[in-house]
């Protein structure tokens, strides 16, 4: 073993998080790697859970700057209301709203978290008329714990299935007997809406939009930031969706899956994995199979459809640009290795 592995080995868990961000500084110098930024208007109900408000703020904050800083420079998120209007979260808390109604085809998602049940009806019905304008607009909207009602409410969900918390589905069948529902899912994305039942599901949503969005460096970040890092079992979080190269095992083949990941699959090769992994392209070959499961060419092509599903699901990207986004040089290849992925094509993955 050589020195440079040794050290690599051995570099404490505190320096993780400058890894990551040194990763993200060389991505953001190509503005081919370069991604979107996340862009989240929030509209809070009255007597809203103020976890749910902090829930979706702070894996933004994390993923947005370098370090320890909170400058939202790559995810940007606004609480909006009228003028000097303040919600008052279910804890007693006041929170003043830091903006006015914006043209909401300026953000990515609008964020509804709903309050308590007898008090849906009592947010400025501005709240309302925004999100109904939001949703003409083509702009995804996110409803959070009771927000779930709001859109019911406002017919926003007809034909789509709405996350609920189970102490609410009960109210929920009542409320809107016709309406699908699941209790068993951290959140759904189901055609231009997205419900998640609040508490610590919100965690999952934000690390996944963000990975989707930011890569998975910055989700990472996100996770490593909130999460009780001494604890190999990330209960807290759903770690598939949020950061599943954490579980390798062996810090060198997490910072190959980072890289990978980061990239989306694109322009890298097993060879550059090793690399990265302080690894001959034979030994990484090896201890990749062993703590993944798969090869890691496998892993680079699963990748990259991961995203290509990502894009499918959360996006109106036409199915041809989403294959060249993700690598394949038209769509008749992506379909072709979707298809044996995921038993469905691309096309009539979108329509469902």
């Amino acid at each position: 073993m050589t020195s440079n592995t040794q050290d690599t080995i051995a570099q404490p868990e505190t320096d993780y998080v400058s890894w990551l961000d040194g990763l993200w500084a060389q991505r953001l110098l190509s503005a081919r790697d370069r991604k979107p930024d996340i862009s989240v208007g929030i509209l809070p109900w009255p007597t809203f859970p103020m976890m749910s408000l902090t829930g979706v703020i702070e894996p933004l904050r994390h993923a947005a700057d370098f370090g320890d800083n909170s400058r939202p420079l790559h995810c940007r998120w606004s609480i909006m209301g009228k003028p000097g209007h303040a919600a008052v979260a279910s804890c007693g808390i006041r929170v003043q709203s830091d903006g006015a109604y914006i043209n909401p085809t300026d953000f990515d998602y609008i964020v509804v978290i709903g309050g308590l049940l007898p008090h849906l009806r009592t947010a400025p019905t501005s709240h309302r008329d925004y999100i109904r304008v939001a949703a003409a607009a083509g702009v995804t909207i996110i409803g959070v714990c009771t927000g779930a009602f709001v859109l019911a409410q406002e017919g926003l969900l007809t034909s789509r299935k709405a996350a609920i918390h189970p102490f609410h589905a009960e109210d929920f069948r009542i409320a809107f007997p016709n309406q699908p529902l699941s209790i068993r899912d951290d959140f759904l994305i189901d055609n231009g809406r997205i419900t998640v039942p609040g508490g610590i599901s919100i965690l999952s949503l934000m690390t996944e939009l963000i990975r989707g969005h930011c890569g998975p460096d910055r989700a990472a970040k996100a996770v490593h930031q909130l999460s009780l890092t001494e604890q190999r079992s990330m209960s807290a979080f759903d770690h598939e969706r949020a950061s599943s190269f954490r579980d390798a095992g062996d810090i060198r083949i997490q910072r190959a899956i980072v890289l990978i990941e980061s990239r989306k699959g694109r322009d890298v090769s097993p060879e550059l994995a090793a690399e990265t992994a302080g690894l001959s392209p034979r030994q990484f070959a090896r201890l990749f199979q062993e703590h993944i499961g798969m090869t890691p060419k496998r892993f680079i092509l699963e990748t990259r459809l991961r995203y290509a599903r990502f894009l499918l699901e959360s996006s109106l990207m036409p199915i041809t640009e989403i294959a060249f986004e993700t690598g394949f040089s038209d769509s008749a290849h992506l379909a072709t290795a979707f298809k044996s992925k995921y038993g469905c094509s691309p096309r009539s993955l979108r329509k469902t």
